[in-house]
């Protein structure tokens, strides 16, 4: 029996919902202000958008360097994180969020906290055939081409794989509570984020140097061209049961399935 099996610590998963992003970040919202609540509270969610979505960081500007007609015109979203970090496109990927609170039992600083959830995360995707790892030395975050987007760039505690950023992570933390939220791209439609901005500064091909996504480094199955051989849902599907597991591990709590009552939140 593994420790988390034998764990009195519990970690809530909540169920997969595709929404608007503006419900999923005030969702996300809503965990943090949760989980600051009590001393040792876990919740693990994961999540897919109704439409294509640019989420930006907390502080960052907007609609300064952004083509908004074109946006419009396109049909995409714009939302605010309630995390930091720079701007993505969500299309065609899995999403997750985790909130715990700090230090709870497991003894976790807010640093240490986003760590473990970006290391969970790592062994997930090498679970799954894409051997992970975690950005440990800060590179440059001096501002150039390429720097204002999530992807073009990789942060510490970011997920790499073959040498290309395969996951944004971004956090907020709290003075009892913190929460980490990623994108996954499934493909690579995420990078078609640079045709957005109303001003070239060389990020198509910082895009295209830093980022790929998990469907095209898996490559396409030996028949059919799907991701694996497999619909992008089957895909998605075992990175999320992946990384529950992996979370159950690094923390030492064992899954327990809820609705979002139990967060005190209406569905």
């Amino acid at each position: 029996m593994s420790p988390a099996m034998r764990s009195p610590y519990v970690f809530l998963r909540l169920p997969h919902r595709v929404a608007p992003g503006s419900w999923h970040m005030a969702l996300d919202r809503a965990l943090l202000e949760w989980v600051s609540r009590g001393p040792s509270r876990l919740v693990f969610r994961t999540y897919s958008w109704v439409r294509p979505t640019l989420s930006l960081g907390r502080r960052e500007p907007y609609p300064d360097e952004w083509d908004e007609r074109a946006l419009a015109r396109e049909g995409i979203d714009v939302v605010r994180r309630p995390t930091g970090g720079n701007a993505v496109l969500h299309v065609e990927e899995i999403t997750f969020a985790l909130a715990a609170s700090i230090p709870g039992p497991w003894n976790l600083t807010p640093r240490g906290f986003a760590n473990a959830a970006a290391e969970s995360l790592s062994r997930a995707l090498s679970g799954c055939g894409v051997p992970g790892t975690r950005v440990e030395e800060k590179r440059s975050a001096a501002r150039g081409p390429g720097t204002a987007l999530c992807f073009a760039r990789s942060a510490p505690g970011e997920v790499l794989a073959g040498g290309f950023k395969v996951a944004g992570i971004a956090s907020r933390f709290g003075r009892e509570g913190a929460v980490c939220h990623a994108s996954v791209p499934l493909t690579g439609r995420s990078r078609s984020i640079a045709r957005f901005r109303s001003a070239a500064r060389g990020e198509s091909e910082a895009l295209e140097r830093n980022a790929r996504s998990l469907g095209e480094l898996l490559g396409p199955g030996p028949e059919d061209g799907a991701l694996t051989g497999s619909a992008p849902g089957e895909l998605e599907a075992a990175i999320a049961e992946s990384l529950a597991a992996e979370i159950g591990q690094r923390f030492g709590a064992r899954q327990v399935d809820a609705g979002f009552d139990s967060v005190g939140i209406e569905p």
